[in-house]
């Protein structure tokens, strides 16, 4: 079983590393979109119509997409308070059961994104905007960056209750 878990660890790491990624290259993307749309408007004084909306888009793909990478690499936003005063296993055991909390979440989220993408993809839902892409599209990042983060969190509780630690473990204990 541990041998499962460990091999779905790094198939999970993978996914994460992919994601932040092409969350990068979504970025990147979205600041030339968005520097052309100035440039274009400001200087040229052509109408811009896509850049801005894309480029919105691609920063909800990378928010998103970049989750599970970040939850790894131990890059989200924490309140240390109550972390700071733990030592050793009760660090731990918290930071168990903040990745309980936040999996809930993110499978509601999940959930309730996939609900969200479906209805704009059987209503075929479009943006009122004169690009007008069909709303399915950025309305797909939720449940995909829900989903992936869901899984990273999910490995990481079952190698805990596993009595493997993860590497996140080590740096809670060596941090105090």
């Amino acid at each position: 079983m541990t041998g499962l878990l460990l091999t779905l660890r790094r198939v999970t790491d993978i996914a994460a590393r992919t994601g932040a990624v092409i969350s990068a290259g979504a970025i990147l993307f979205a600041c030339i979109a968005i520097s052309w749309a100035v440039l274009a408007r400001g200087i040229v004084g052509m109408n811009t119509i896509w850049e801005l909306e894309a480029g919105v888009y691609l920063l909800i793909y990378a928010a998103f997409l970049s989750a599970g990478f970040a939850h790894r690499d131990g890059g989200q936003i924490a309140v240390d308070m109550l972390r700071e005063r733990l030592t050793g296993r009760a660090r731990i055991v918290h930071r168990g059961l903040l990745d309980a909390v936040a999996l809930a979440l993110f499978v509601l989220l999940a959930v309730s994104g996939w609900h969200m993408t479906a209805g704009a993809w059987e209503t075929g839902w479009r943006s009122e905007t004169l690009w007008g892409p069909p709303l399915w599209l950025p309305y797909l990042a939720v449940p995909l960056g829900s989903v992936l983060i869901s899984f990273c969190l999910a490995v990481d509780i079952a190698l805990r209750l596993a009595g493997v630690p993860v590497p996140q473990d080590h740096v809670l204990q060596e941090a105090h």
